[in-house]
């Protein structure tokens, strides 16, 4: 059904399209500084989305199975959801910083009961946020978008050819790791054909909106090194819509790890308040870090991080079962 194709595609980009990545910070991290390489480096990504995104959906019941039985895996999926979601929560304080206290409070705690919703009623009040959210979000940043960017190309020499393609493998591993468990609990209700689209959409859509922001920055250099390089070019109304945009980013992302760590830690724990609070209130203290410094710091290392997971979940299991067949053939044989 085009129902659960929808449901799927609009779940893996609210997991990917979260603070960092809405507000151009990630983007200018991982690819705008490499100047004209970018493009070429986007490129590549769209494929290594599509590729890997197919490849955990079609892997999805021996990633869970391995989840519940590997305690490296699980420990590092916490931590990997502690980080980003320590980010969003720093990137909801960004937004919101400059209303009126009162204002400011009541958003929070709106945003606290929402997660609370996600966490108890799991993917089925996950599913309703996206749908209602993630669309409204990529329309306004489209709009807002348009507005700025100009199609003349803008030529930026930068050496770091071999560098910039490390950072693009870095980037889709680690948004990848981040919603791995999401992805795979989507793959077990779809079939093969379905995979595949979700798969090629989920990769496009994400593609179109990395391409056009990465143009925008690259004709504005000087937005590279803000804290979030896209709200820094926009003013008033515009500007207005933008902080409404990151904002639904950084929820979005948000509600999917709150879904994804409380869904990995129910598997081996049956304390309801002991997942809440590694879920949600330990993020939340550890967003003081800052936004610029969860992603400029920490976000290359959840990378690292991330690809181990994504081999010990995806490939090893995979590894092993090719072993077993090849070991039972040569028996066979003999």
């Amino acid at each position: 059904m085009m129902k659960n194709v929808f449901f799927a595609v609009i779940a893996i980009v609210g997991t990917v399209i979260g603070s960092g990545f809405i507000s151009g910070k990630e983007i200018a991290v991982f690819f705008s500084r490499f100047g004209n390489y970018s493009y070429l480096c986007i490129f590549f990504v769209f494929l290594l989305f599509y590729f890997l995104i197919r490849f955990i959906l079609n892997k999805s019941e021996d990633a869970l199975n391995r989840l519940s039985k590997s305690k490296f895996s699980f420990y590092s999926n916490l931590i990997l959801c502690l980080i980003f979601s320590s980010a969003m929560f720093a990137g909801i304080s960004n937004t919101i910083c400059n209303l009126n206290i009162f204002l400011s409070c009541f958003i929070f705690v709106l945003v606290l009961l929402m997660s609370f919703v996600v966490f108890k009623n799991g993917m089925g009040s996950l599913n309703k946020l996206n749908t209602i959210f993630i669309p409204l979000m990529i329309l306004i940043f489209v709009i807002n978008l348009w507005t700025v960017i100009d199609f003349k190309f803008v030529s930026i020499q930068n050496n770091n050819l071999g560098i910039s393609f490390v950072y693009a493998i870095l980037y889709v591993i680690l948004n990848l790791s981040n919603g791995s468990v999401l992805i795979c609990k989507l793959g077990q209700s779809l079939t093969q054909k379905q995979k595949a689209r979700v798969a090629f959409y989920s990769a496009l859509v994400l593609f179109l909106i990395l391409l056009s922001t990465n143009i925008v920055l690259l004709q504005n250099q000087s937005s590279l090194v803000q804290d979030m390089p896209l709200l820094s070019l926009f003013s008033g109304f515009q500007k207005f819509l933008m902080t409404i945009v990151v904002f639904i980013g950084c929820i979005t992302t948000l509600f999917s790890l709150v879904y994804t760590s409380s869904f990995s830690m129910r598997g081996l724990c049956k304390n309801e308040f002991l997942i809440f609070l590694v879920s949600v209130l330990l993020p939340l203290v550890f967003s003081l870090l800052g936004f610029s410094f969860i992603v400029l710091y920490l976000y290359p290392l959840a990378s690292i991080l991330g690809g181990v997971i994504l081999i010990d979940l995806f490939f090893i299991p995979f590894l092993k079962r090719t072993d077993k067949k090849i070991h039972s053939s040569s028996k066979n044989t003999k």
